[in-house]
């Protein structure tokens, strides 16, 4: 997933994908384990897609605690 896909969804869709990549990677580490995984990048390429959401959801928040601060500043 490329990150401006990540930036065009919204926080609960965020949301629900992190959860899912989250399940889709422990479900290659379950493969891995038993031999079974035939795609190695594919725990790879979840773990990056795991960290670009954290950080677009992390952005976000600190984009909306900027707006605080100078919504109550003035």
């Amino acid at each position: 997933m490329k990150i401006y896909q990540i930036r065009e969804m919204a926080d609960d869709e965020l949301k629900a994908t992190l959860k899912d990549s989250e399940e889709a990677l422990q479900n290659y580490r379950f493969q891995l384990a038993a031999g079974q995984l035939e795609n190695f990048s594919a725990i790879k390429n979840t773990r990056k897609d795991i960290a670009r959401i954290h950080t677009v959801l992390k952005e976000r928040k600190l984009a909306n605690n900027e707006k605080a601060n100078t919504k109550s500043k003035q």
